[in-house]
């Protein structure tokens, strides 16, 4: 992640400068709604008042999202109503923008989602560093406890234990009194800088001795990131498939799938907003922490740990200003360690030929160790090699990764939530633009009456223009009226095949009005009233010698009406009883008298 943003690695901590722009915006309090200060300080009830605060800014564009949608949603509802009441013949639908919008919000919101996975991930890789540093740290902690206690333990038992072995043995007479002087006097020499060098390990005991436990905080860490990590994964692949959803029903034009998208869409704006709050929340106080994280640091060292200031101070700032506690111990320790090793290698040239010299080699092994143990032990205390690297590379892994992390599910969040109330917004207009689906009536392809691309507009044109009359039968038709002011017949009417009984008939050699139509005829009053006989020339009952003064009147059925045909009837029929359920039951008696089994 560092080489993405031109970072090297340094000795000394530097704060990000996104930490330093998030830590910059101002921090108030959301009783008074007072300026606070921006230290980092949890214990502090105002300054948690001003995360809360700006924590609560992603819920807000919540409530606004969702009134946004409420409110376009009613509007909607309410226009849907209007076209309802006043219906509008062939509205034009135009609902392919809109198809092209929900795609590519749809898309849009899988790459922010992406980017969501992505900072996911390197949230996930901060907190796995930190957590190594970390372990380093409470090893080497660990690690310099035991080299104390191990070497107090040479010093004061083993060490002590062969130098009174030491003693026992130059008390023995020998010829040469002068030697055995000496060496007791190198003995008891030895002795003194045995005890001054356990003297000097005991203080460097007591500086270094803490109640810390990284330990406890190590396995706090990994248990709620492990569940962290799965959570987020979870929350992505939900808008992922949310917005699979909104894809599918794009794309496929289907209205459940729009109304199951958009509900999802609902419960997504939800989850994301309440997520970007809480994102919004933990980077505004990982930047506090980390444009000056030493004082809380130390400040929860000293009250947990109980450990020194100076010791504390040493680990972190790490320079010419920190006191080293451990310095003047460790190299009084060495120096009498040392002294002791020469002064071992006295009595062991003193003694030659006069006394057993193995309890002095194996003195001289275990001064040898000792100061070898002690070299380690200056190492893992020092600042520059030990704890002091290790915190640093640990709020690197904080202060750099986890908040870059942060900050990337923090934007997928905001875009998301964004996207997806823009996705309602369009997926309410859509619904409400598609055309339902139309209900096809069992009609006759062949009938000349309807025509072939649409078999409901015939029936749906009658419904509108035609109320229904009752057919008469066996009646025979009233003569044709030889006033020329006589009733012309209706067109729409004529149109749909059927035309009342106090119309005149048409002779059987006239042409229908579809044939009127394709000659381009005015279908008006005024050419109507062409369809009427004239008074000057009578029409026979036969019609085919008489004369007339039209040719264009609609055709006449054989008995002398005007009939639509049978498919139409039984279609109109169903019709109506679909429409018109109290009906059914005295539609079924007349059937059942008529002998009828349609």
């Amino acid at each position: 992640m560092w080489h993405l943003i031109g970072f090297k690695y340094a000795e000394e901590y530097v704060s990000f400068w996104l930490t330093e722009f998030l830590h910059s915006w101002p921090h108030i309090a959301y009783q008074g709604l007072q300026k606070y200060s921006s230290t980092f300080d949890p214990d502090d009830a105002k300054y948690v008042q001003t995360l809360i605060f700006w924590g609560a800014i992603p819920i807000l564009l919540l409530i606004l999202s969702l009134l946004l949608v409420i409110v376009y949603g009613i509007c909607q509802c309410c226009k849907n109503g209007k076209r309802q009441g006043h219906p509008v013949v062939n509205r034009p639908r135009r609902t392919s923008c809109l198809k092209w919008i929900i795609i590519t919000l749809a898309l849009l919101t899988t790459a922010f989602v992406g980017a969501g996975f992505y900072g996911n991930e390197t949230t996930a890789s901060g907190v796995q560093h930190f957590i190594q540093s970390a372990e380093n740290s409470n090893e080497t902690i660990e690690n310099a406890e035991q080299e104390i206690h191990n070497i107090s333990n040479d010093l004061t038992v083993i060490l002590a234990g062969e130098v009174e072995q030491l003693e026992l043995l130059f008390r023995t007479p020998i010829k040469n009194t002068s030697i055995q002087h000496e060496l007791e006097r190198l003995t008891q020499v030895l002795k003194h800088m045995v005890n001054d060098a356990a003297t000097n390990v005991s203080a460097i005991n007591s500086a270094f001795s803490n109640d810390v436990n990284l330990g406890v905080v190590i396995s706090e860490v990994q248990y709620y990131e492990t569940f962290r990590w799965l959570g987020f994964v979870g929350v992505f692949f939900f808008e992922l498939i949310i917005s699979l959803m909104v894809l599918c029903g794009a794309c496929t034009r289907n209205r459940c799938s729009l109304i199951c998208s958009a509900m999802l869409c609902t419960f997504g704006v939800l989850l994301v907003w309440c997520l970007a709050g809480a994102e919004l929340f933990v980077a505004m106080g990982l930047s506090d922490f980390c444009v000056n994280p030493n004082p809380f640091i130390i400040k929860e060292a000293e009250k947990n740990g109980h450990i020194s200031n100076d010791l504390i101070n040493y680990y972190i700032q790490c320079n010419k200003t920190a006191a080293d506690p451990f310095s003047q111990g460790l190299s009084s320790a060495n120096k009498y360690l040392v002294l002791a090793g020469s002064v071992l290698d006295e009595i062991f040239s003193q003694s030659k030929g006069y006394y057993d010299q193995t309890n002095i080699t194996a003195a001289q092994k275990t001064v040898s160790a000792i100061i070898s143990d002690l070299q380690m032990l200056t190492a893992n205390l020092d600042c520059t090699t030990g704890i002091h690297k290790d915190y640093t590379t640990s709020l690197y892994d904080v202060c750099y990764d986890v908040v870059i992390g942060v900050t990337f599910m923090l934007l997928s969040a905001v875009l998301s939530g964004l996207l997806f109330t823009l996705i309602l917004v369009c997926s309410i207009s859509y619904v409400s633009k598609m055309q339902r689906r139309k209900i096809g009536y069992a009609v006759d392809q062949q009938d000349p009456f309807l025509p072939p691309d649409n078999p409901t507009a015939t029936l749906e044109r009658y419904r509108r223009n035609v109320e229904p009359t009752r057919a008469v039968v066996n009646e025979t038709p009233p003569p044709i009226p030889s006033d020329h002011r006589a009733r012309p017949v209706s067109l729409s009417s004529s149109l749909h095949g059927y035309r009342p009984q106090t119309r005149s008939p048409k002779p059987s050699d006239a042409r229908n009005v579809f044939t009127f139509l394709q000659d381009g005829h005015d279908p008006g009053p005024s050419t109507a009233q062409g369809w009427s006989v004239s008074q000057r020339g009578g029409v026979t009952s036969s019609g085919r010698g008489a004369a007339s003064t039209s040719n264009n009147q609609p055709p006449v059925s054989p008995g002398g009406y005007d009939s639509p045909p049978p498919s139409y009837t039984l279609a109109m029929s169903r019709d109506n009883q679909r429409r018109n359920p109290e009906n059914r039951q005295r539609q079924a008696q007349a059937r059942l008298s008529s002998g009828s089994l349609v």
